[in-house]
């Protein structure tokens, strides 16, 4: 079995990893990685099969590119089809807003929907000599590890949660695997305890909203949204919700079997605001005291018009509760309390501040599927200090070979 590393190595962003035994290619995810712009994605490559692990861009977002001159058969859960496409779709509307090429059309993006099998957790199937089985990774909605067998076997985590949050379970694990392609996102920290930190995120809401103030919460369209809403249902007639958060709710809710309860989401969605074009979202502005709003990073999305709107009121409360990659616009403004992009540029006045609600697992989460599945080599990726990881891999469990490869690096297993 050979793994050839054709993006997120040594970074997070632009997934992709072709496993072959020869004769079949299977690839592991085909993403983008979104900042800084303009974005940057994997090393071309053909295949026969993808699984894809779950809908964010830095997973899915180059995926179309395989079907633009090849037909090969994509394998992924039923939501993570649905997810996947509106975000595609929105990324080419993205590329065109701010001025550069995305490498495929909407067309490539149909023959990927053609071209896609939907997959339920733990339901075998083939490509080629490869036996595949997809493990709920606990990090979304949909998303999935990916469990891939010849004469090895190997699992690939994807981005992967081991504890429960309000919307999902944790992932769910094989017994064991020779080789282990693990993310890395927080393999040197660990995460505060989840309790406090939705508590100390609805202490601020409290106190904004004591103080007839507004709060934004800038989110990722899939799972962050859903989750929020989840940990604010008590304040959900105060909620208005704007953006690919609507769509994507709606798209979360529709396939409410993945979730860890099935009705509570969907009654929130009754009560809360949903925010439909221009007047829509002044009204929002003027009437409802809680923003929910994509996007994540504030890399674009109506989050930015309603920073725009509250930047000088310095009572007014902007709550990050996502990952915010290096040199974002999201994360030079919690370090600078500026918000910078090509178009523009401004000071913000409001409280800022950012919770501790990661959909990845912490330290130790990642050192318990090592222990659980006992490889002979783990590969260690998607992650800004994979190295380091990696060594400490190997001091923990001295019978492992820890791998940080870079990207175009080959390994044979």
């Amino acid at each position: 079995m050979q793994i050839s590393i054709l993006g997120n190595g040594h970074e997070i962003g632009r997934s992709a990893f072709l496993v072959s035994d020869g004769k079949t290619k299977v690839m592991l995810d085909y993403g983008v990685k979104i900042q800084p712009e303009p974005p940057q994605y994997p090393i071309k490559a053909k295949t026969d099969a993808i699984i894809l692990s779950h809908a964010h861009l830095d997973h899915s977002g180059g995926l179309p590119i395989l079907f633009e001159k090849t037909k090969p058969r994509a394998f992924m859960t039923d939501v993570t089809l649905d997810l996947s496409k509106m975000l595609l779709e929105d990324s080419i509307k993205v590329g065109k807003k701010n001025g550069y090429n995305v490498p495929f059309v909407k067309n490539d993006i149909k023959k990927m929907v053609k071209g896609t099998r939907r997959v339920s957790y733990r339901e075998k199937f083939k490509t080629g000599a490869f036996s595949c089985m997809l493990y709920d990774a606990g990090h979304i909605p949909g998303s999935a590890s990916a469990l891939v067998k010849n004469k090895k076997t190997l699992f690939y985590t994807g981005d992967i949660q081991t504890t429960e949050s309000n919307l999902l379970a944790g992932c769910k694990l094989p017994e064991s695997a020779d080789v282990l392609i693990t993310e890395s996102t927080y393999s040197y920290k660990n995460h505060p305890p989840r309790e406090k930190e939705e508590e100390r995120l609805k202490q601020h809401v409290e106190e904004a909203l004591s103080n007839e103030e507004k709060v934004l919460l800038p989110v990722f369209a899939a799972g962050r949204a859903q989750e929020v809403l989840l940990i604010l249902e008590k304040y959900a007639n105060k909620i208005a919700l704007d953006g690919m958060a609507k769509k994507a709710s709606d798209i979360v809710s529709k396939y409410s079997y993945h979730l860890k309860d099935k009705k509570r989401l969907k009654n929130i969605l009754k009560k809360i605001h949903w925010v439909h074009g221009h007047e829509s979202r002044i009204k929002a502005a003027q009437h409802y005291p809680i923003i929910i709003a994509t996007a994540g990073m504030l890399g674009g999305g109506p989050a930015i018009h309603y920073l725009r709107e509250m930047k000088h009121r310095a009572e007014s409360k902007v709550l990050f509760t996502g990952f915010l990659v290096e040199e974002s616009p999201g994360r030079n403004l919690l370090e600078t309390k500026i918000f910078q992009t090509a178009e523009e540029k401004f000071h913000v006045h409001c409280h800022l501040d950012q919770f501790q609600l990661s959909a990845h697992a912490g330290r130790p989460g990642l050192m318990h599927i090592i222990k659980k599945l006992n490889p002979e080599t783990v590969i260690c990726i998607h992650g800004e200090k994979t190295k380091e990881f990696a060594r400490d891999i190997e001091k923990a469990f001295p019978s492992v070979q820890a791998i940080a490869p870079k990207n175009g690096d080959e390994i044979k297993v």
